[in-house]
C-alpha cells in the first residue's frame, strides 16, 4: 500500500514539477537526516544522496519537492533556523502543523497531502527566514535535531551603483606618431614574418590594406570581400554597425614554406544551413564565418579570391555582440572570439532563456573557440578539434575553449609568453581583461551570472546591474579578470569607459615601456564622442592612463584596436567616426614620450 501511495504521490509530482522552476525529492534516512536527491537541475546542489544537504534556493523561482513526509511520518517545514530547534520558528509546515506565511499569496504554498509540496522564493520569505538573528533552513516537524539543514539564497543582492574608483593617470608619458591616414574603418594591423616589411590593415567595411613600410597604402586591395557582407549600417546608411570583416589572421607559417594562407571573421547574410545555431523564432539577423585564403602565386600583394574555403558557419541572432577577435596560438591553434548573439544581458529571442548563451556549453555563442586548421575531424570535415580541448570527451561542444564570454571583441597572443590577453567588452557596467592560458582550458569567464568580478543580474526587460550577491549558483571552474574598469559616473567620478580594446605587451626596445600591456577604450565614457582613452598595467595589475603630448586628455579618435609589429612596437587603429564610413581611420604608432621634435624622420615599423 506503502508503495502505490509514493508511485501515486510520485506521479502528482512530476505532474505539478511544470509548474515550478526547480524540483528535488527529499527522503528520510531512519530518523537521523534528510537524503536530498533527484534534482531537476544541479543549480539547486551539487548531486544526490548528501545527508542534510545545503540547498540553493534562488529569490523569484518556484520549487517542489516531494518529501513524502505524509506518508512516513517526516513532515517537512521550512523554517527560520535557530541555535537549537526549540528557537525555531516555523514558517512552511506540510502536514498538520501551520506556518505563519502559509496564507502569503505571493509564496503559494501548496501541500497535496501526498508528500508533493510546492512554493514561491520571495523576498519576503527570505526576510522571514534571517528575521531576529536567524537562519534560513528546513527541518522535519518530527526530528527537528537530527533532520535539519540550510538554504543557501540566491538573487536576494542590492544593486551597486557605482563599482570601482576612477583610473588614476599614471606616470607614464608616450608619444603618438601618425603612419597613415584617410583609412575607413581599420580594426587591426598584423605584420607578417616574410620579409617583406609590408604590413595588412583590415578594415570593417571588407578591405584589407597593404601598407607598405613607407607609409604607403597601396592602391589595390590585398583581399576585397565587400560583396561578401551583410550590408553595413544597423540603423540605415553611414550609421553604427558591429558587423562586417571583423577578424582576421596570419597562419603562424606564413610567408615559410610555400605557406601563404590567411583566414578571415565576416558577417554574412543567411545562406544555407549553418553548422551552429540557436533556438530563434525570427529569421536570424546574420551568419558568421570563417574561412580560408590563399595569397595569389602571381601577386603576393593580392589573395586570389577563388582559394576561398570556408571552415565555419554561425547564425547569429542580432547585429551586435560578434565577438571578431581571431589568432594563432604558440600551439597552432586558431582561437576565435564568438559573442553571445546580441541585443543585452544575454537575454531574448536567440538566447537560452535559463543560463544565457554565455553559460550554455551546447551553444557555440558567448566562447572563446580552439581550432586546428589543417585538421577534419569537426562534424562538418573542414577544420580539425585539438585533442585536449576541454569537451572532447564530455558534454558541450567540441570547439569551445572557455565559455561565459560576453563580447570578446579583441584579444591578443603575447609574442614571448604566448599568454592571450582577452579584452571582454562589459554590459552596463564593467570592463575586464582576462589571461588565458594551456591551463584556462574549460574555464568559465562568469556571463551572465558574473560582470568582471562583481555579480551579474540581467533582470529580464530591465537593463541589466551588479549586484552584492549571486542570482544563482555560481559554476565552479571560474576565471576571475586580472584588472577591470567601470562605465558608471558616481560619487567616485565619472565612468572611465565604454568598451574595452585589447592591445599588447611592449615588446620593443624603448625602456620606459618593456614589459607593459598597453590597451585602451574605445570611447571613454560617452559612446558617441571620440573620445578613446590609452591605459597600461602598472604594479600588480593595476590600470593608470597614459600621459599623452601636450594637453591631450584622451586620443581624440574612436579606438578600434590594435596592432604589434615584429620588432615588439605597438600601434593603434583608430577613428574619428564610431561608425565604419568616412575617410577618418588612422594607424597610430605608440613611442616613448616625451614626442621628439621631428615627426618625420623615423622607421615606419621593422
Amino acid at each position: 500500500m506503502r508503495s502505490i501511495l509514493w508511485l501515486a504521490g510520485l506521479i502528482i509530482f512530476i505532474q505539478s514539477a511544470f509548474a515550478a522552476d526547480y524540483s528535488f525529492k527529499m527522503s528520510a534516512n531512519g530518523m537521523s537526516s534528510w537524503t536530498f536527491s533527484n534534482p531537476s537541475s544541479p543549480d539547486i546542489n551539487g548531486g544526490s544522496g548528501v545527508e542534510n544537504t545545503t540547498i540553493n534556493l534562488i529569490v523569484g523561482k518556484r520549487y517542489a519537492i516531494v518529501s513524502l513526509g505524509a506518508v512516513v511520518g517526516h513532515p517537512f517545514q521550512v523554517i527560520a533556523k535557530g541555535s537549537s530547534s526549540v528557537n525555531d520558528i516555523v514558517l512552511l509546515a506540510e502536514g498538520s502543523a501551520v506556518g505563519s506565511l502559509e496564507s502569503d499569496s505571493g509564496i503559494n504554498w501548496t501541500d497535496d497531502s501526498n508528500g508533493n509540496l510546492q512554493f514561491t522564493v520571495t523576498s519576503g520569505l527570505v526576510a522571514a527566514m534571517t528575521q531576529s538573528g536567524h537562519t534560513t533552513g528546513y527541518r522535519c516537524e518530527q526530528h527537528p535535531d537530527a533532520m535539519r539543514g540550510n538554504f543557501a539564497i540566491f538573487n536576494s543582492g542590492s544593486v551597486i551603483a557605482d563599482p570601482l574608483p576612477p583610473i588614476p593617470l599614471g606616470t607614464q608619458s608616450i608619444g603618438l606618431q601618425t603612419v597613415v591616414t584617410s583609412m575607413t574603418a581599420p580594426l587591426g594591423i598584423l605584420f607578417p614574418n616574410d620579409n617583406t616589411s609590408r604590413a595588412f590593415v583590415y578594415e570593417q567595411n571588407g578591405f584589407v590594406r597593404v601598407l607598405e613600410s613607407s607609409g604607403t597604402l597601396r592602391t589595390v586591395p590585398f583581399l576585397n570581400c565587400s560583396s561578401r557582407l551583410v550590408p553595413i549600417g544597423a540603423f540605415g546608411p553611414g550609421s553604427y554597425d558591429e558587423r562586417g570583416l571583423i577578424g582576421m589572421a596570419l597562419h603562424p607559417n606564413f610567408g615559410t614554406a610555400g605557406n601563404n594562407k590567411i583566414y578571415t571573421h565576416t558577417s554574412e547574410p543567411v545562406s544555407g544551413t549553418a553548422d551552429f545555431t540557436v533556438t530563434h523564432s525570427s529569421p536570424f539577423d546574420h551568419q558568421e564565418v570563417i574561412a580560408e585564403w590563399s595569397v595569389s602565386t602571381t601577386d603576393t600583394n593580392q589573395i586570389n579570391p577563388a582559394t576561398r574555403r570556408e571552415l565555419m558557419r554561425i547564425d547569429h541572432p542580432d547585429f551586435n555582440h560578434n565577438g571578431g577577435t581571431m589568432a594563432f596560438g604558440k600551439d597552432g591553434y586558431l582561437y576565435i572570439g564568438m559573442g553571445d548573439g546580441g541585443t543585452a544581458d544575454d537575454e531574448g529571442n536567440g538566447h537560452d532563456p535559463a543560463i544565457g548563451n554565455g553559460q550554455n556549453t551546447n551553444v557555440i555563442l558567448g566562447k572563446i573557440l580552439r581550432i586546428d586548421v589543417a585538421g577534419n575531424n569537426s562534424t562538418n570535415g573542414k577544420y580539425g578539434i585539438p585533442a585536449d580541448n576541454p569537451f572532447v570527451s564530455s558534454g558541450g561542444l567540441k570547439e569551445i575553449f572557455v565559455s561565459g564570454v560576453r563580447n570578446p571583441y579583441s584579444f591578443t597572443v603575447d609574442k614571448v609568453t604566448g599568454q592571450i590577453f582577452l579584452g571582454e567588452v562589459g554590459q552596463n557596467d564593467i570592463e575586464e581583461i582576462d589571461i588565458l592560458t594551456s591551463a584556462s582550458k574549460g574555464k568559465n569567464l562568469g556571463w551572465r551570472l558574473k560582470e568582471g568580478t562583481f555579480f551579474f543580474d540581467s533582470r529580464g526587460t530591465s537593463d541589466g546591474v551588479v549586484v552584492t550577491q549571486p542570482v544563482m549558483p555560481l559554476p565552479s571552474n571560474l576565471l576571475e579578470p586580472i584588472a577591470e574598469y567601470d562605465h558608471r559616473a558616481g560619487p567616485a567620478g565619472p565612468g572611465d569607459g565604454i568598451a574595452i580594446v585589447a592591445g599588447y605587451i611592449y615588446r620593443g626596445t624603448a625602456p620606459s615601456l618593456a614589459g607593459k600591456y598597453i590597451f585602451g577604450d574605445l570611447a571613454g565614457p560617452s559612446f558617441f564622442t571620440p573620445g578613446g582613452r590609452l591605459f597600461y598595467l602598472d604594479t600588480g595589475n593595476q590600470i593608470k592612463e597614459f600621459r599623452l603630448p601636450g594637453s591631450q586628455s584622451n586620443l581624440g579618435l574612436f579606438i578600434k584596436g590594435f596592432g604589434q609589429d615584429l620588432a615588439g612596437d605597438i600601434y593603434v587603429c583608430a577613428s574619428g567616426n564610431l561608425a565604419p564610413f568616412l575617410q577618418q581611420g588612422q594607424i597610430i604608432k605608440i613611442i616613448p614620450g616625451p614626442v621628439p621634435t621631428a615627426t618625420h624622420n623615423w622607421t615606419l615599423f621593422k
